[in-house]
């Protein structure tokens, strides 16, 4: 018998909160909050997803999961009250006694996390790590250096992320004739201002990340960094798929399913010239 108690102790040694950047802390959302009633609470089955969407939560719900381990968070920032949506989803987690972790940012930092994975997954090698400052004030891993594949430009790298991950479009920006150098990797969305700067300041002038603020996809431009944005999910699914098999290897004793997030978005051009 496997108590939630045991599986966040767990979860929280493979990734540590001391890797936490951006905020995006690992907690126990919804569900026990003391030792003592996280202890007293049996996990049986486990739901693993990117995003608790309304979708992912109806199949914790179906398939009669007593856990929902995610990478995002139901609610980023502290709340007062419940409505819409957010209502009908922690009613149905409470309803069906099924508890939901957040897993966070130090599943992006630690080794073979979601960066790695995204690694792993794009065919490249990784040549060092990306210091920036975490939260608690220690400097973690926040992404990778790698090696690109044997591609020479941008044109050609964008294709190729793009085939790898079975992506229908890749957000570029940047100069699509420049060479490829050595490339920065941050999966998620937790790109700031300090990391396109020390980017720069390290050579590495080609960036791979889930997406990026508007504001800093501009100064990445101005900073001469060239951006390939691949959507929301797309970078985060191949870590997440990894920490489902890492649970059934590491707790056999519990039935451990995915529920993939895909992004519904497609980028459409105007067709008005064609029509003319």
């Amino acid at each position: 018998m496997t108590s939630l108690l045991d599986i966040v102790k767990w979860l929280q040694q493979i990734a540590p909160r001391e890797l936490t950047v951006a905020g995006l802390e690992s907690r126990v959302e919804i569900g026990p909050q003391t030792q003592t009633e996280q202890a007293n609470t049996t996990v049986n089955k486990m739901l693993i997803a990117t995003y608790p969407s309304a979708r992912v939560i109806t199949k914790a719900t179906q398939d009669k999961a007593n856990l929902l381990v995610t990478y995002r968070p139901l609610f980023p920032f502290a709340i007062d009250r419940l409505s819409g949506l957010d209502l009908v989803r922690v009613r149905l987690l409470t309803k069906n006694y099924i508890s939901s972790y957040v897993i966070g940012s130090g599943w992006l930092c630690a080794k073979d996390g979601l960066n790695d994975a995204l690694i792993q997954t794009l065919g490249m090698k990784r040549t060092g790590d990306f210091m920036a400052e975490g939260d608690f004030g220690e400097l973690v891993a926040v992404g990778r250096a790698c090696t690109p594949p044997g591609v020479k430009n941008h044109s050609g790298f964008v294709n190729y992320i793009a085939g790898k991950l079975n992506l229908d479009n890749v957000l570029f920006t940047g100069n699509l004739d420049d060479e490829v150098g050595d490339v920065l990797v941050i999966a998620g969305s937790s790109v700031d201002m300090p990391e396109i700067i020390n980017a720069k300041n390290q050579d590495l002038e080609t960036l791979v990340t889930g997406e990026l603020s508007p504001e800093i996809r501009l100064l990445a431009n101005e900073e001469g960094v060239n951006t390939l944005e691949l959507g929301a999910f797309a970078s985060e699914e191949p870590g997440m798929k990894r920490l489902k098999d890492v649970i059934s290897l590491e707790l056999p004793e519990l039935k451990v399913d995915f529920a993939e997030s895909n992004n519904p978005t497609k980028a459409l051009r105007s067709y008005k010239d064609d029509m003319a």
